[in-house]
């Protein structure tokens, strides 16, 4: 067994929680040693019996525990994720039994697949990308580092996003399409064209209605 904590407790770290314990029924394979948040962030005590913590260090027995980033800003992520790498911590790729992966499909360190996500053959998926449940990832796709779809999102064959891409909950990306590194795609939206990075587009089809976001 091997020790491991997650970062972040709010909804998505509680949710890999659930792909934690999947893993476990199916094979033992991890100890979650509970919770850590940033310092100063209010937070329980305890969520799902186990422990909430500012410093991981207070967590571990001896060794560094692998982990674990459930926070779903991209930009948040990419901080946490830089900065516990230099601490040492390792961050293994977790994907839900009842996920379905295809052929030829690589996966970066941290990369987090819920349940009833579907990926099909021939996809590269950088580090730290979420992809949620019910979430359909086609041929030939890339997904750029920290990059985060929502659940029920749907991207099309021969896709590729930038770094820090978030694509909303139950949005639809066209076959062929690029979206640029940091771009925002809202709740729904149909992408049926090439979206520049640090945008945020909306609506069927989309329409760029920001332009600057944050760069990752």
């Amino acid at each position: 067994m091997r020790d491991i904590a997650i970062y972040g407790c709010g909804g998505f770290g509680r949710e890999v929680l659930q792909i934690i314990h999947a893993l476990n029924a199916q094979v033992p394979q991890w100890t979650c040693l509970g919770f850590v948040v940033d310092p100063g962030i209010a937070h329980p005590d305890t969520v799902h019996g186990l422990p909430v913590v500012e410093d991981i260090a207070m967590l571990e027995r001896g060794t560094r525990a692998d982990l674990a980033i459930g926070i779903g800003a991209p930009l948040v992520r990419r901080r946490v994720a830089d900065r516990m790498a230099a601490n040492g911590h390792a961050f293994p790729a977790l994907v839900h039994p009842r996920a379905w992966l295809g052929e030829n499909i690589s996966l970066g360190e941290g990369v987090l697949v819920c349940a009833g996500a579907c990926l099909t053959t021939d996809i590269t998926v950088d580090a730290h990308v979420h992809i949620n449940l019910c979430a359909t990832v086609g041929h030939d796709a890339v997904l750029g580092a920290c990059s985060t779809i929502s659940p029920g999102a749907n991207i099309s064959g021969n896709v590729t996003l930038g770094a820090g891409v978030d694509i909303g909950t139950g949005a639809t990306v066209i076959q062929g399409v690029n979206i640029g590194e940091g771009a925002v795609i809202g709740a729904g939206a149909a992408v049926v064209r090439a979206i520049p990075p640090l945008c945020t587009a909306v609506g069927v089809p989309a329409k760029i209605i920001k332009t600057g976001a944050a760069a990752l």
